[in-house]
C-alpha cells in the first residue's frame, strides 16, 4: 500500500511540475502598451476585490470602476512619469497580471532606492508562480537602473501577502504610514529588499 501511495505521490508531483512548466513556458513578460489598459484595470479591481475583502470597507471594494481605473491606466502608460516601468504579464494573448515601479517615492529613501509601486496578477491565476516571475524581473529591471535596494508598501493587515514577501526575500523595514480614505484609513508598512 505504501508503495502504491507512494508512486501516486510521485506522479501527481511529476503532473504538477508539467502543467507548471507549460504555464511558464506560454507566459510572456513584457512591457505595458495603451491598449493593455482595460486588461490592466480589470486585473486591479479583481484583485482588491478579492486580496481586499474583510481588510478594506465592502462599499468601498464595490465602487471600484474597471472603467475608471481604464481611463487611469491609459493616462500612465501614455504619459509615464521618469524611470517609471510599467510591465504586464501575458498568457495566451491575454494580461493577467502587472506590475508599476521605479525611484522610491518617500521623502527619506536614499537616491539608489527604488520601489515596487503595486503587483497584482488575477484572481484565477493568482498561486502559480506568475507574480514571482513578474517580481524578479522587476527587481532585474531596477538593478540595472542603478538602484541598490528597492522597497514596497503592504497593509499592516494584509497577512498572506506579508508573508509572500518575507518568503521572497523582502524585509521589515519599519516605516508605517496611514493613508486616510472615505470612512476607513489605508494603514500600511514598508519593506525593503537589496537589489
Amino acid at each position: 500500500m505504501r508503495c502504491f501511495a507512494s508512486k501516486v505521490q510521485g506522479f501527481l508531483v511529476f503532473s504538477l511540475a508539467l502543467k507548471y512548466n507549460f504555464l511558464m513556458d506560454s507566459i510572456q513578460i513584457r512591457k505595458a502598451l495603451p491598449d493593455d489598459a482595460f486588461q490592466i484595470a480589470t486585473v486591479h479591481v479583481k484583485m482588491w476585490q478579492r486580496a481586499y475583502k474583510g481588510q478594506i470597507p465592502d462599499s468601498y471594494l464595490n465602487s471600484l470602476s474597471i472603467e475608471e481605473r481604464t481611463k487611469g491606466w491609459r493616462n500612465q502608460i501614455e504619459n509615464p512619469d521618469e524611470g517609471v516601468h510599467t510591465f504586464v504579464v501575458e498568457m495566451d494573448g491575454k494580461v493577467v497580471g502587472w506590475c508599476t515601479a521605479g525611484k522610491s517615492r518617500d521623502e527619506d529613501a536614499p537616491k539608489d532606492t527604488g520601489e515596487l509601486y503595486g503587483i497584482y496578477i488575477h484572481p484565477d491565476y493568482a498561486g502559480g508562480g506568475l507574480g514571482s516571475q513578474l517580481m524578479k524581473h522587476v527587481l532585474g529591471v531596477l538593478r540595472k537602473d542603478g538602484y541598490k535596494k528597492t522597497t514596497l508598501w503592504v497593509l499592516d493587515t494584509n497577512k498572506k501577502t506579508r508573508e509572500w514577501y518575507e518568503y521572497k526575500g523582502w524585509k521589515i523595514e519599519g516605516k508605517k504610514k496611514s493613508e486616510p480614505k472615505d470612512k476607513f484609513t489605508l494603514n500600511e508598512t514598508r519593506y525593503i529588499i537589496d537589489l
